[in-house]
């Protein structure tokens, strides 16, 4: 998240145990591992998990990403539209209220 909120275009991995791997993919039903994708409810950064995440496809990746430029001011943008989406500063707060309004209820 910290790359979608300064607009920094990256790409992704995830990897872990074997069992751990393994375990998580019947526990965790989700399109996408990363954040900014899960809220645009699209690939915006690249994802490579557990046997993907190899030095070829993230290097490959990668150039893409350097290489071309329209590319990355699309993920730009695609990235402001998400962290305006969040909404502004105060986010405690209006978590705070949204959970005592649970309890008002």
């Amino acid at each position: 998240m910290e790359c979608a909120f300064f607009g920094v275009p990256t790409v992704t991995l995830y990897k872990t145990s074997w069992s751990t791997y393994q375990i998580g993919r019947f526990i965790v039903n989700v399109k996408w591992l990363t954040m900014p994708n899960i809220l645009a409810d699209d690939v915006i950064f690249p994802e490579f998990i557990q046997n993907d995440a190899t030095p070829q496809n993230l290097a490959g990746a990668a150039l893409a990403l350097l290489q071309n430029e329209s590319r990355r001011q699309t993920i730009k943008s695609q990235l402001a539209r998400i962290v305006s989406s969040l909404g502004g500063s105060g986010a405690p707060e209006r978590a705070a209220t949204a959970i005592l309004g649970l309890f008002q209820q």
